[in-house]
């Protein structure tokens, strides 16, 4: 299947700031794509790009097998919805969501009787459709939000841009809104590009995450995948709660290396692909829900490690550990989700294990 839309070593400068560097990838149609970064990530910069907000420097953007790069926004079968939703505020709903079908429709020639059913349409599906006729000062933030997205929407375009549009809802609101939106696009079917610094929005919404860090892209996968397999430490670092230490590979064969730990003691862990070589500097990474504390149900295959408690917080349905490992000054989390019936008590030693398998070996 041909994408989309595609950029190729996609680059933006600012004077002598380079806000994406090189960036190349492509969405499938109907797709669910985030670009994942902290700020100053390039992932705005990235979006406007493909909205034709901003010009590239280099490189190209193709949409549906032509070339974009130099279309106007107003050209492009796209359309972005924005954090501060941009809402007309002297116009009602109604009149909001189907400003821009009426320009459509007065370039195009469009029946004036389709405005109508479009309109009700959309705002039905954003679940507004007692508000038609209220003012964006008489609604609440998340109502606000929804009117944008219907406005977005009511055009059909075949790309809806998403610039952290829920960054200023509370969070119960926020997680209310992911699910509509995660539903808006299971039922429309459209290619939604999505902008984000929130690992867990994007986790929940995406069918693809695209992890973006210094301008530049760093690993574009399924959540899952990226989860489970991050390609660098920084993606790892980025996505969950990771712990990441520093190691020497002190065994290795084709199914399992040992590393030995800078702070002390050693794990044995999965030799990734390509294989490792005794004495290769490595980082493991190990998720902090991944580790064990009772030998009776852990089996006999798992890597057991002792350290000392630094900090110990309560979460509800979990209990977290700051532990100190050997002599090393890194503390690394680790998630009791079971809650002991004897917690460790801040200051006390603790016994903790993870199979080899959630030993994830990252090169240096």
């Amino acid at each position: 299947m041909n994408p989309v839309l595609e950029l190729r070593h996609l680059s933006k400068s600012f004077g002598q700031f380079e806000a994406v560097r090189d960036v190349s990838l492509s969405v499938a149609e109907g797709e669910f794509l985030t670009l994942l970064g902290a700020s100053g990530s390039g992932k705005t910069t990235t979006l406007r790009l493909i909205a034709g907000l901003e010009m590239p420097t280099s490189g190209t953007i193709h949409f549906a097998g032509a070339d974009i790069t130099d279309v106007p926004p107003t050209h492009r079968d796209m359309r972005l919805v924005f954090q501060d939703f941009a809402l007309f505020p002297n116009l009602s709903v109604y009149d909001n969501v189907a400003f821009g079908l009426r320009l459509k429709i007065s370039r195009a020639r469009f029946p004036r009787g389709e405005i109508d059913q479009r309109v009700k349409r959309y705002v039905e599906l954003v679940h507004l459709g007692d508000q038609l006729h209220k003012m964006p000062h008489q609604l609440s933030g998340g109502q606000k939000q929804r009117v944008a997205l219907a406005r977005a929407l009511v055009t059909e375009p075949r790309v809806v841009l998403f610039d952290e549009p829920l960054g200023s809802l509370d969070a119960s609101l926020r997680k209310a809104m992911q699910v509509e939106i995660k539903r808006m696009h299971r039922d429309l079917g459209r290619t939604f590009i999505y902008v984000t610094h929130d690992q867990d929005e994007a986790m929940t919404m995406s069918d693809k995450v695209a992890v973006m860090q210094h301008s530049q892209l760093l690993q574009l996968a399924t959540p899952e995948e990226i989860y489970r397999h991050p390609s660098s430490a920084a993606v790892a670092r980025f996505i969950g709660a990771a712990n990441i230490l520093d190691g020497e590979v002190e065994t290795a064969s084709a199914g399992e290396s040992l590393i030995r730990l800078q702070g002390g003691g050693a794990l044995r862990a999965a030799t990734p692909p390509g294989g490792l070589g005794a004495g290769a500097r490595v980082q493991v990474m190990m998720r902090a829900e991944h580790f064990v504390f009772d030998r009776a149900d852990a089996g006999p295959d798992i890597n057991w490690l002792s350290g000392r408690v630094m900090e110990r917080l309560f979460l509800g349905r979990s209990m977290e550990y700051q532990v100190r490992i050997g002599h090393s000054q890194e503390t690394i989390s680790l998630l009791d989700q079971r809650q002991q019936s004897v917690p460790v008590a801040r200051d006390g030693a603790l016994e903790f294990g993870i199979h080899p398998g959630d030993v994830r070996v990252l090169a240096e």
